[in-house]
Formats: C-alpha cells, sequence, structure tokens
C-alpha cells in the first residue's frame, strides 16, 4: 500500500463527517439571508449538492470493497484486509452522515428560517 492510497484510504473515514460539518456552517451563515429575503433555495442547494458529495463518497467506498475483494474484512494484517475494512467503515460513515444531512434538510424543509 503506497502512501498516497494509505491517505486515499483514511479520505474514504473522515470526508463524510466533514461535509455534515460544512453543510451545517454553511446553512449556518445563510440562514440570515434566507430569512431576509424569505427564500431558502439556498438551504436546499447546499442540502443537495451535501447530498450528492456524500453519495459520492460512499460510492467511491462501495467500488474500493469491490476491488479489494468484497468479502468482510478478517483478522489477518495485510492490505487487502485493510483496505476493506476501511472501505466498510466508510460506507458506514456515508450513510449515517447521509442520514444526518437528510434529516437536516427535511427540517429545513418544513421550517421558516425565521423561527427562533
Amino acid at each position: 500500500m503506497t502512501l498516497s492510497s494509505a491517505r486515499t484510504s483514511w479520505m474514504m473515514i473522515v470526508v463524510p463527517p466533514l461535509l455534515v460539518a460544512a453543510h451545517q456552517e454553511t446553512n449556518f451563515v445563510l440562514v440570515r439571508q434566507a430569512c431576509s429575503v424569505q427564500r431558502n433555495l439556498s438551504l436546499y442547494v447546499v442540502t443537495i449538492v451535501t447530498l450528492l458529495l456524500i453519495s459520492l463518497v460512499g460510492l467511491v467506498c462501495y467500488l474500493t470493497w469491490r476491488s479489494a475483494g468484497a468479502q468482510w474484512p478478517g483478522e489477518t494484517g495485510d492490505i487487502a484486509t485493510r483496505t476493506r475494512f476501511l472501505s466498510v467503515i466508510g460506507m458506514l460513515g456515508s450513510v449515517i452522515s447521509f442520514l444526518v444531512t437528510l434529516a437536516q434538510g427535511i427540517a429545513t424543509l418544513y421550517l421558516d428560517p425565521c423561527q427562533l
């Protein structure tokens, strides 16, 4: 496993929670603007883009898992097992991050940005 592929493997785990945090911060910044103009379009766009990016990371994790053997990670310490483990953790993290972002997006649909 080269250094660049090790970084890529770890990025599959780190990127989805970072996208969720960026989504929260971006919506926090945009909520005043959405309240002042009474339009939530920017909030919706941020949510949709974040969901697409998280889905893309999940797809990369899945494809990496498939290319590493598409088996559940065992207890051996070889490169393929390590790659499968990081890919599975990345897929799980992507699903959780997707659900958190989706829940926040649903709240954006139903709540007015001017509510306290």
